[in-house]
């Protein structure tokens, strides 16, 4: 199970499925929940007590992504930039220090 819908990207950036495939989205979701697992050194699941804040994260992530690989366009210009430090803020708000890169050592 992953940490988002494609419905849950499509809802925050508002893009169609003319202006990314499903097949494109999916491999984006699937690159942000990676970047997070190996972020935070771990696999996430609905019982962990900070999953509603990954899945925030997760989303915040694959719309930086999406926006990285689209033309650019006045209206999507900074949006790449945006979510990704928003994404990166709450991650490093969240203080995962027992594994990943953040380990205290």
């Amino acid at each position: 199970m992953g940490y988002v819908t494609r419905e849950e990207i499509r809802n925050l950036t508002g893009l169609t499925d003319l202006e990314i495939d499903d097949q494109s989205l999916d491999q984006i979701i699937t690159d942000a929940e990676n970047l997070i697992d190996a972020y935070t050194g771990k696999t996430w699941t609905t019982t962990d007590a900070e999953y509603p804040k990954i899945k925030t994260v997760t989303r915040l992530l694959a719309a930086s992504l999406i926006y990285e690989g689209l033309p650019s366009t006045p209206e999507a210009q900074g949006k790449a930039q945006r979510y990704h430090e928003l994404a990166t803020l709450m991650l490093k708000s969240m203080r995962i220090f027992s594994s990943g890169p953040l380990k205290r050592t």
